[in-house]
């Protein structure tokens, strides 16, 4: 429950919400408050208890993601103007209220990019596990770049497959990771495997996995629940894919298998 509040609380963006908080109260001070101010407000809050509760009406689970709830935060924003203009007042009329005015401006836009920019910061500069995991996607991704440029370059046609409603941009090399790094294959110049392409005739061009999936694989081969172990050549069973880079970065270890299918240039 204090996670579903928290995640409810910053899906409103508190820091707006509070200056319409002030807003709403001084419009109604001076008694200028209108069925349309109302209505605005009945909208902003039915939309929000539909967002917040959605996968708990549908799925029976109390929890949600603050990008639904991002969505109703204009129809408060008329009263967050008149919040920060009645806030802007209240100080003017101090003895230092502009000097208080401004401290607060800078504290505030320090405290909001903070919030905004600090988990990008410390996934990119910071020893976590998702800035390893970065680094190592970097590492594969400009190994596998190194290696397709050696590739006969026919093999960059368009793909073949396409659903009106699936996104993938049409570039090789396609990277299959089995794993949560979505950007391997665009910085490798690619894309990553779509998952809609499974069962079709078009296969990845490299796939890239973590030690704990090859581990103790002696023969260079992917695991079989990859499930592009094998394939048919003049009648018999050869692999499809097999081991031709292995690296360990920040202290992950991952290997590239490329498809046998990949022709090097003349």
């Amino acid at each position: 429950m204090n996670e579903f509040l928290s995640v409810v609380w910053s899906g409103i963006f508190p820091f707006y919400f509070f200056f319409a908080v002030i807003g709403i109260i001084g419009r109604i001070r001076r008694r200028q408050w209108t069925g349309f101010d109302t209505l605005l407000i009945f909208v902003f809050l039915l939309f929000e208890l539909l967002a917040a509760f959605q996968v708990l009406l549908f799925y029976g689970l109390l929890t949600t993601s603050r990008r639904y709830l991002f969505i109703g935060i204009p129809l408060y924003l008329p009263f967050a103007a008149l919040g920060f203009r009645d806030f802007w007042r209240f100080l003017s009329h101090l003895k230092f209220g502009k000097t208080i005015a401004g401290f607060l401006a800078v504290l505030f836009c320090a405290a909001f990019f903070y919030k905004l920019y600090s988990p990008i910061f410390t996934e990119f500069f910071h020893d976590s596990m998702k800035g390893m995991e970065r680094n190592l996607q970097l590492a594969a991704a400009e190994w596998i770049r190194s290696d397709w440029n050696k590739l006969a370059a026919s093999q960059e046609g368009p793909l073949r497959v396409m659903k009106c409603d699936q996104y993938q941009s049409g570039k090789r090399p396609l990277v299959e990771t089995n794993t949560e790094w979505p950007r391997l294959g665009y910085m490798a110049g690619g894309q990553n495997y779509p998952g809609f392409l499974r069962g079709s005739d078009i296969l990845p061009d490299y796939i890239v996995l973590p030690v704990e999936f090859f581990s103790g694989n002696n023969n260079g081969d992917i695991p079989d629940f990859i499930g592009f172990d094998e394939k048919i050549v003049d009648g018999t069973d050869s692999r499809q894919y097999r081991q031709v880079h292995i690296d360990t970065v920040d202290g992950l270890t991952f290997a590239v298998f490329r498809n046998a299918d990949l022709q090097t240039k003349d």
